[in-house]
């Protein structure tokens, strides 16, 4: 299967230049010009100007739907491109982040140890190799890429406790995706999002994390999302997610489990049952398998890769996790 670029930004620039000519061709239809003979020079060339837009007035009216209808396909296709891209901007980026914060943590635990010998005078405060101040820490991590796409990742803490990240994406032409999710003390939280189309995510849901015996991070997240889109339609999922990261390797693996109900493509009302199982190296790269169940046993399985490939199969027995071929 051969790999597929999507220049999205390009896409997008090509939605708003057909909706602004749409713009000039409504304007040149509804505001016809009606010179007067001193500035045609003669009255047969005023009615000839006055007859041209009469006659073109239909195929001024059938260039504005097109192009209104042009600007619609690449603006949706070039924002489905862009969330795409976005969401695994912010799962590199949160990883890189909490990396960082790791490793601010850590400098942090040497500094204060150190600090507490010189105090009690176990240690030479001028000794060249002792550890450094690592500063404040750390709010804000941001990366950007080649094509000039930036991904920022903000916290906010309470005292120690961190209290909310914030991850916004934006690319080049203006295109945006953000998420804010607010902890509270009690292991709650609530997690707002919008994506490149507009569409309004709020979810919440309770997260809880333990140290494993081999020194990793399990997290155990339980939750209940509403997305609604832009017509006002709503879908719900619920579900459990499972992660466990690595600070040794800074390797992530998750496991999710959710049911979904809300209207299809075709606005028809169905419940997708799914799980979804990710694994996140050190350097953010992500690959991904989701599986979706309808309720007649049918379902769909894509692995998306970090290098962009993204692959699908279907099956009539997806519940039983077999017959699974490629879709064409």
């Amino acid at each position: 299967m051969p790999d597929i670029a999507v220049d999205y930004e390009l896409l997008y620039d090509v939605a708003k230049q057909a909706r602004s000519l749409k713009d000039q061709v409504h304007e040149a239809r509804t505001n016809t010009p009606d010179a007067s003979v001193e500035d045609i020079g003669s009255p047969g060339a005023r009615t000839a100007v006055r007859q041209y837009y009469v006659r073109w007035t239909g195929a001024f009216r059938d260039s504005e739907e097109k192009l209104d209808k042009l600007g619609e396909l690449y603006d949706n296709v070039a924002k489905g491109w862009f969330d795409w891209d976005a969401r695994h901007a912010k799962a590199a980026n949160e990883q890189g982040a909490a990396i960082a914060a790791d490793q601010w943590k850590g400098r942090k635990a040497a500094w204060d140890s150190w600090q507490k010998l010189v105090a009690e005078g176990k240690a030479d405060p001028k000794d060249p190799d002792a550890p450094k101040d690592p500063g404040a820490q750390p709010t804000a991590f941001t990366t950007r890429d080649p094509n000039g796409n930036t991904t920022t990742t903000t916290y906010t803490y309470d005292g120690d406790r961190l209290a909310s990240v914030t991850t916004t994406v934006t690319s080049k032409s203006g295109l945006s995706s953000t998420e804010t999710t607010t902890y509270r003390p009690d292991g709650t939280y609530e997690s707002r999002s919008t994506d490149g189309t507009g569409n309004v995510t709020v979810s919440n849901g309770r997260s809880t994390t333990t140290d494993t015996p081999d020194g990793r991070k399990s997290t155990t997240n339980n939750f209940t999302s509403t997305t609604t889109d832009t017509d006002g339609k709503t879908t719900t999922t619920s579900g459990d997610t499972t992660s466990v990261f690595n600070p040794q390797t800074g390797e992530r693996t998750s496991r999710t489990t959710y049911t979904t109900t809300g209207p299809d493509k075709n606005g028809k009302e169905r419940t997708l049952k799914g799980t979804i199982d990710s694994t996140v190296d050190d350097k953010g790269h992500e690959t991904t398998t989701t599986v979706e169940v309808k309720k007649d046993g049918s379902g769909t399985k894509t692995v998306e890769t970090p290098d962009g490939r993204s692959q699908k199969w279907v099956s009539t027995s997806a519940d039983k996790d077999t017959g699974w071929r490629l879709e064409p």
